[in-house]
């Protein structure tokens, strides 16, 4: 009974909401976003009506935007999904004639009672904030916003070189509501941009940092609106797939030779190793795919597991033409494979190690 009851309150809810909108439109008031509601705490009735706060500006130039943004960590960073977890802390402050006051201590208002830059992160997917929407209002008017976030960044990765790549890991932090015309964003001066001096990541080292005014998309697209780019470029740290990828992989191709150093005469051992070799190379891929990123292009790593594949591949074939030539009395010129074959191969590793991770 309680469950139905509180569906019945819902839809009741509902149904009077949707009344009040269509009253609201038939007689002319503003509706969405063009005024902020806010009551006082405890208050009875309906909460009063305020009108959004117009942008400062100063003769029609556009607002100038002092902004910081800090990077305090970055987590980590998905090459398969294309994205990195971060927390990032920004400032930003401006000058509002309006909200001048006499002081001596700043005042704290809600954001929904005062313009502000409408600001968020273009390519965050999920985030967390912090801190509440406040601002800091300093007796000559100079505002100030706060906002410490953890959030998941979307980033298109290149990821040819991969596992020896260098990304740029981008925060771009936007004014969603004004063009590139109205709002400017400019550097902190006080406090400018940074970043942590170490970061959790731990496949990833830190090599260089940039940031500074960018319009999003681009300033060359018509109605752009203002926004504040920092760019992080790191190196990754290749040794996690040296050890868990490559050198096993490496292993396996030389079990794939022991045949080479075996009598030819000894068929069932050597289709036995040749064939066992193949087996594994197969099942520790399949172990290890979630390792490698998911792209449609081929990387450094693709590139090496593929040529891997193909010399394994190409020593199982050779076992079973020696096991043919022994079973035609050729068995010396199965010997004189084995013996050029101790010689190619290795030789052959040593270029697909060369080509594919160096070069």
């Amino acid at each position: 009974m309680a469950r139905v009851a509180s569906q019945m309150l819902s839809v009741c809810v509902l149904a009077l909401l949707a009344w009040h909108t269509a009253a609201a439109q038939e007689a002319g008031e503003p509706l969405g976003p063009v005024e902020a509601v806010m009551g006082p705490r405890g208050a009875t009735g309906p909460a009063p009506r305020f009108p959004r706060p117009s942008r400062p500006s100063d003769a029609g130039k556009p607002t100038e935007v002092w902004l910081q943004i800090y990077v305090l960590d970055v987590d980590d960073v998905n090459s398969a999904e294309q994205n990195f977890g971060a927390s990032v802390y920004y400032e930003a402050r401006w000058m509002s004639a309006e909200e001048k006051h006499p002081g001596p201590m700043p005042v704290f208002k809600d954001i929904a009672h005062i313009w502000t830059p409408s600001l968020t992160i273009a390519n965050q997917q999920m985030a967390w904030d912090s801190y509440p929407d406040f601002v800091e209002i300093a007796p000559d008017g100079m505002v100030t916003y706060r906002q410490r976030t953890w959030a998941r960044f979307s980033q298109s990765l290149n990821l040819r070189n991969f596992p020896f790549d260098k990304q740029i890991l981008t925060i771009h932090l936007v004014s969603a509501n004004e063009t590139n015309d109205e709002v400017t964003f400019l550097p902190l001066r006080n406090a400018p941009a940074g970043i942590a001096q170490h970061f959790s990541v731990p496949d990833f080292r830190v090599i260089g940092w940039m940031s500074g005014p960018a319009a999003f998309p681009s300033e060359k697209v018509e109605g752009a609106v203002a926004g504040f780019r920092l760019e992080i470029e790191v190196k990754r740290r290749p040794m996690f797939y040296m050890i868990k990828i490559v050198l096993p992989l490496v292993l396996i191709v030389m079990m794939s030779w022991i045949p080479r150093w075996i009598d030819p005469a000894n068929v069932a051992t050597n289709v036995g190793v040749s064939a066992t070799a193949f087996l594994t190379l197969v099942a520790y891929l399949f172990a290890t795919n979630v390792l490698l990123p998911r792209v449609s292009y081929v990387t450094r790593m693709d590139l090496f597991i593929l040529l891997s594949m193909l010399m394994v591949f190409i020593a199982l074939v050779q076992t079973v033409v020696s096991t043919v030539l022994v079973r035609n009395h050729e068995l010396r010129l199965a010997q004189t494979l084995d013996w050029w074959a101790r010689i190619v191969y290795p030789v052959a590793l040593a270029l697909v190690l060369l080509f594919a991770l160096v070069i």
